[in-house]
C-alpha cells in the first residue's frame, strides 16, 4: 500500500481554520514548531508555503500588509488572495520579511500604544529551517517566559544574529512590542511555522 499523501486543493473554510488553530497553538507555547498541512497553491518563488498558507489563514479585508518593494509577485498573490491592502512599514499590521538578513521591515514596525498595545505589528521571518534538534550553521534559540514551562532550545537557519539583538531592543518595553512568526518550508514536515510572542525572552548562540 503507497504511503503517500496526495496533497489537496486549499480549502479556505477547513484548511484555515485549522491552520488558524496551529498558529493560535504555536503562539500560546512559544518554540513549538507547528505543521501545517499542505495544499496545492499557485505560489510565487519570494514566498514559501507556510508564510502563505499563514498568511491565508490570518489575512482578510480588514488586515493590512508591507513586502518589500522588489516582491511585486508575492504582493500581488497575498492582495488577490486574500483582499490584504498593501501600505508602509511604519503603518502595516503585518510585515512579510523573506530576507532573514534585512533588518529594515523590524526596525519600522509599529509596537503599538500603551492604550493599544495589540495593534502593535506582527512580523512573518522566512527562514531556511526550524529544527528541535541542531544544524550546521545555525542559531541556537533558548527561549523563556510565558507558555514555556522552564526554558525551550530550537535551532534556526537562514537568520542573522542582529535580526534577534533588534528585536529584543523593539520589545524592550512592554506591553509595547511586535510579535514574529518563523516560517519555513521543511523536506520532511513540510511548511512549518514558529512563534515568538513580545513576552518571550530570546537568547542565541551560533554553533
Amino acid at each position: 500500500m503507497s504511503t503517500l499523501v496526495t496533497v489537496q486543493p486549499y480549502n479556505q473554510i477547513f484548511d484555515g481554520q485549522k491552520h488558524y488553530r496551529t498558529l493560535l497553538q504555536c503562539t500560546a507555547r512559544p518554540g513549538t514548531i507547528g505543521q501545517l498541512d499542505d495544499a496545492l497553491l499557485n505560489l510565487p518563488s519570494q514566498l514559501n508555503r507556510a508564510t502563505a498558507l499563514l498568511a491565508l489563514a490570518l489575512f482578510s479585508g480588514d488586515i493590512s500588509y508591507y513586502l518589500d518593494e522588489n516582491q511585486a509577485q508575492a504582493a500581488n498573490f497575498i492582495r488577490s488572495e486574500t483582499a490584504a491592502k498593501p501600505i508602509s512599514a511604519e503603518q502595516a499590521d503585518f510585515l512579510i520579511l523573506t530576507d532573514g538578513n534585512r533588518l529594515e521591515g523590524l526596525q519600522q514596525a509599529k509596537p503599538g500604544t500603551l492604550s493599544f498595545p495589540d495593534q502593535g505589528a506582527t512580523v512573518v521571518l522566512q527562514v531556511s529551517a526550524i529544527s528541535p534538534a541542531p544544524l550546521a550553521d545555525s542559531l541556537r534559540l533558548t527561549l523563556t517566559g510565558p507558555g514555556i514551562e522552564s526554558e525551550t532550545v530550537v535551532f534556526v537557519l537562514g537568520a542573522c544574529e542582529e535580526f534577534f539583538a533588534t528585536l529584543r531592543e523593539r520589545n524592550a518595553e512592554f506591553p509595547l512590542g511586535v510579535d514574529v512568526f518563523l516560517t519555513c518550508d521543511s523536506l520532511s514536515a513540510g511548511p512549518c511555522v514558529m512563534a515568538l510572542p513580545r513576552t518571550t525572552r530570546v537568547q542565541w548562540e551560533r554553533i
